[in-house]
């Protein structure tokens, strides 16, 4: 009896093997040591069968332990990577991008997993009274593995191994004769069921989600890791204008050519809030898998000259990378994980971004709905791309080009122009008045342009260089550019130029100064007219005394009117002070929290205060995400911004974040967004209302989230 009790524990032990071969699908490469984790709880398990059940238990337990172990040290980790594992390494997992890295931490949580699952198979299968019991970890873990691989697609060979292990199994019941088993098993009409339901559901799970384009289930999960992006627009404008300029970059080709391409793209923004490009990315560590391949590739290696950049340059979407990294869902940035020091290396390989030229009569341009921020510039942007060949039923592709060309050859590119700036208003009298500003405005008008079309584009920086560019190639801070870039339906990004190859160096037009209008005729005498002799000064007593007496009575009336109405409107104006002064000052005092996270809590608190005094009854039992789900239509224009804001108030109360400080700027951020979008919908009684609304002062309305 004992002995096949250990034949059905080396059984689950073999289709645990399986799952552990198939987890590796959540990392870069398999790791070793999620195939060899799972035996050890089986294989203390089959050594104290004869023991008592505590007893087995206990081991199980510690055999837990110690398969944690083994996969935090098998991938360099060390022992505060077991803590992290057993306390937060679920959430660390499913905030990172697939593929996770290979980190101690992450393969310690894979591993307990698989470890702490088997464990409970083994257990279940010495008690003999569960005989097909000890299979249902099995198929719970083989759906947790594929939900976690879930780019890797359907792999068809693991069902049918597991299922191969499963019959056996099914056959070894603890006791009667091998006949009698077939016999029993025969009659286990609950096989049938049981078998069902799990084929359905391991099928179902694997089906959803391999057939998705690179699906990833956790990527709507709240980012417990995430980190905040500076601005890229600004930071290639600062390295363009040092001086001298500074080498960054040294690439060397690592493939059998020497030629490399001439552009080099560090980062993409596609969020304009109608005053500058907001980088609103949330970058999570990743693996070193990227992206597939779509094209002709590039392999290179990547020197940092200076410790003061984190963003690798790629000349397209990229595929892998040598190194650790954070990354966003759309691969629009890839960062180190850490910063590097001068002289370090990594080795990418990208898929080259093709220009123009290439661009195949299949390939199409994606699409994007005309929304307000650029609805105005449809009717310029038609006007000019109509200038080119085809005329106004030219393709929109030809209307880019034309614009393209257009902007190029008949603007005028001035770094120090007046009126420089990326607001809306600035780029229109850009575009219709002085046709004259700097790369950030050609790039940002362009692309303006382009979405008034209806074409989906973005603004990119990065390095060009001069072609032809060889190996190995330095990127200096001369050679930071922005530009704009069009999506292709193939997923790539196609670059337009349009800006002029040289800079003016003729200073800008003065505007003209308003006229001042001279007199036409002499002007009349300073001095007052003499009086008439003949006016007699008691008249003049007599209309003074007049003039004064009436004068008088009216101050009088107008001093009694205003005390009156000074009377009624006070105590208003006292009690409309206190409503405000009490929100004003709970609202300051949040905002100047000494930490970073009370900083975080207290304007997710301002906010809901603020939906509050709309109107929102928000109940105690509400979870931060019901909140911002319930004050969507309140805050209709701060979408993302009311959901973020929920999201960073979550990680700063249960979880510890990553660089707080920069958290807590976005989070304030979030709050003015919600504030203001919350204020665009009303009118001016109602916006006045809001503010002295005492729904969020009195007990029985006010949020009751902390503030």
């Amino acid at each position: 009896m004992i002995g096949l009790i250990r034949v059905r524990l080396g059984l689950l032990a073999a289709a645990f093997v399986v799952l552990g071969a198939t987890a590796g699908g959540i990392f870069d490469t398999n790791e070793w040591a999620l195939i060899v984790t799972p035996t050890v709880p089986c294989a203390v398990v089959a050594l104290l069968v004869r023991r008592s059940p505590w007893l087995r238990t206990l081991g199980a337990i510690a055999a837990v332990f110690a398969a944690t172990a083994i996969c935090v040290f098998s991938v360099g980790g060390n022992v505060d990577d077991i803590g992290v594992t057993v306390t937060s390494g679920t959430r660390r997992l499913l905030s990172t991008e697939w593929p996770s890295p290979t980190r101690g931490d992450l393969v310690g949580t894979v591993g307990t997993g698989l470890a702490s699952m088997a464990a409970l198979s083994a257990l279940l299968a010495t008690w003999r009274r569960w005989h097909l019991l000890p299979l249902l970890p099995v198929v719970i873990t083989y759906v947790g593995v594929v939900a976690l691989a879930a780019p890797r697609g359907l792999r068809p060979l693991v069902l049918v191994l597991l299922c191969a292990i499963a019959i056996p199994f099914a056959t070894l019941r603890v006791d009667g004769s091998v006949r009698e088993r077939w016999m029993l098993l025969r009659g286990e009409r609950r096989l049938i069921g049981f078998v069902a339901i799990a084929g359905l559901l391991a099928l179902g799970i694997s089906f959803s989600v391999s057939f998705a384009t690179r699906a990833d289930p956790r990527r709507e999960d709240p980012a417990q890791e995430s980190a905040a992006l500076l601005d890229p627009i600004e930071e290639t404008t600062a390295l363009r204008a040092l001086e001298p300029p500074l080498e960054l970059h040294e690439v060397t080709a690592t493939g059998d050519s020497d030629g490399l391409p001439v552009r080099w793209r560090t980062a993409a923004l596609e969020e304009y809030d109608g005053r500058r490009w907001t980088p609103v990315v949330t970058l999570r560590p990743i693996g070193r898998t990227l992206g597939p391949v779509t094209g002709p590739t590039v392999s290179a290696a990547i020197s940092f000259l200076n410790d003061d950049l984190r963003l690798v340059p790629f000349p397209g979407n990229p595929v892998s990378v040598d190194a650790a990294v954070e990354t966003d869902r759309e691969r629009s940035v890839v960062r180190l994980a850490e910063r590097p020091d001068p002289g370090d290396s990594v080795d990418i390989v990208s898929n080259v971004t093709p220009n123009l030229a290439s661009i195949g009569p299949a390939v199409g341009i994606v699409s994007r709905p005309v929304d307000e921020t650029v609805a105005g510039l449809t009717g310029f942007a038609e006007s000019i791309g109509a200038g080119g060949e085809g005329g106004p039923d030219a393709p929109v592709l030809d209307q880019l080009i034309t614009i393209e060309q257009t902007m190029r050859d008949d603007f005028v590119l001035d770094s120090d122009a007046p009126a420089g700036g990326l607001q809306r208003k600035l780029i229109d009298r850009f575009l219709r008045d002085t046709q004259r500003g700097n790369t950030e405005q050609f790039a940002t008008a362009f692309v303006l342009l382009s979405r008034s079309l209806g074409v989906n584009a973005r603004v990119a920086t990065g390095f060009v260089v001069d072609a032809p560019a060889t190996s190995p190639l330095t990127l200096s801070s001369a050679d930071a550019v922005i530009w704009p870039e069009i999506e292709l339906t193939d997923g790539t990004w196609v670059a337009f130029d349009p800006v002029p190859v040289e800079e003016t160096t003729a200073p800008a037009p003065q505007e003209p100064q308003s006229q001042v209008q001279t007199p036409a005729a002499p002007q009349p005498p300073i001095a007052a007219p003499p009086e008439s002799a003949d006016e007699s000064s008691d008249t003049d007593d007599a209309t003074t005394d007049v003039e004064t007496d009436a004068l008088s009575t009216v101050v009088l009336w107008v001093t009694r009117a205003m005390a009156a109405v000074l009377v009624v409107l006070l105590p208003i104006v006292v009690g409309v002070g206190l409503v405000l002064g009490i929100k004003y000052r709970r609202r300051r005092r949040r905002r100047r929290a000494s930490q970073p996270t009370d900083r975080i809590r207290g304007a997710w608190a301002s906010a809901t205060d603020e939906l509050v005094d709309a109107g929102l009854d928000i109940p105690a039992s509400f979870t931060d995400d019901e909140i911002a789900r319930r004050g969507d239509p309140l805050a209709p224009n701060a979408h993302r911004e009311l959901h973020r804001l929920a999201v960073l108030n979550s990680a700063a109360t249960y979880g510890a974040p990553h660089r707080p400080d920069l958290l807590a700027q976005d989070a304030l951020h979030c709050l003015d967004a919600v504030d203001t979008a919350i204020a665009s919908t009303k009118s001016r009684w109602e916006r006045v209302r809001w503010r002295l609304s005492l729904r969020s002062l009195r007990s029985t309305t006010r949020s009751p989230v902390a503030p």
